[in-house]
């Protein structure tokens, strides 16, 4: 006979599980690959930032990320009736896990806006900001007791309608993501590959050593393929890795 417990079904997965279903059409290439972030580490440890190092890589890594999508603004194309939507600023949405006053343990949202005219210092200090930010001040607006008891598709309906034009789609959610996912595994390989609406996403995976002691990183980049082949991806890929692996945002601290 099995063994087992109920628990009860939490509401906010209904939500997680729509956001998720915004797109259910986009046909997703993934690419995964390694970046050497032995420069950049120490340049950064050379700063002796009173902040975890974790920290301080993220943003760095926001900071090459955002500059890459400026340059190759196509990454973060929004299509709508037969025209493609190529914004100017790069805001990138990223996940934080935040403690209800229930106690539950769950995603919240945070756009960097504007992240491509930032520098490494000041998207640190957001980033921590953000990631010290209790629940109640992210601005989650809770829904109604109506909403919730729509059927699933009457909910994605509604909420497709809402972010249908571009604009809408870029206030309420960005326009590239970022994860985290596999951050936390350590010296091991871990490539995570994300899952969302978005046209381009990239997912941090797990930093290692390399043979001779050098430091790496792992990443994954996801992207629509019906909006970028795979040229206009490895040229954009190029870029991204060339500016996490020359430290050329941590060389001046006005690096823009």
């Amino acid at each position: 006979m099995a063994h087992y417990k109920l628990e009860p079904w939490l509401q906010y997965r209904n939500n997680i599980h729509d956001f998720l279903n915004l797109m259910p059409d986009r046909n997703m290439a993934h690419a995964h690959f390694e970046v050497d972030i032995t420069k950049m580490a120490g340049l950064i440890a050379e700063r002796k930032l009173r902040v975890h190092s974790t920290l301080c890589h993220l943003a760095y890594l926001l900071w090459c990320y955002a500059q890459a999508v400026k340059q190759h603004p196509n990454m973060q194309a929004i299509p709508y009736k037969k025209q493609c939507y190529l914004f100017e600023d790069v805001d990138i949405s990223m996940i934080f896990e935040k403690t209800t006053p229930q106690g539950q343990k769950v995603p919240a949202p945070y756009i960097f806006r504007a992240a491509q005219n930032k520098s490494f210092e000041e998207l640190l200090t957001e980033l921590v900001a953000a990631n010290d930010r209790p629940f109640e001040e992210f601005g989650i607006k809770k829904r109604s007791v109506f909403y919730q008891r729509l059927p699933a598709f009457m909910r994605r309906f509604l909420l497709r309608r809402a972010v249908r034009h571009p604009l809408r789609w870029k206030e309420a959610l960005g326009t590239v993501a970022f994860t985290t996912l596999g951050m936390s595994i350590r010296n091991r390989k871990f490539w995570p590959v994300p899952i969302g609406p978005y046209g381009c996403m990239l997912a941090a995976g797990s930093e290692f050593s390399f043979p001779d002691k050098r430091q790496g990183w792992c990443l994954c980049l996801n992207l629509d393929h019906a909006l970028n082949d795979g040229a206009p991806a490895v040229r954009f890929g190029r870029t991204f890795i060339q500016l996490v692996e020359s430290a050329e945002g941590l060389l001046s601290h006005d690096a823009r």
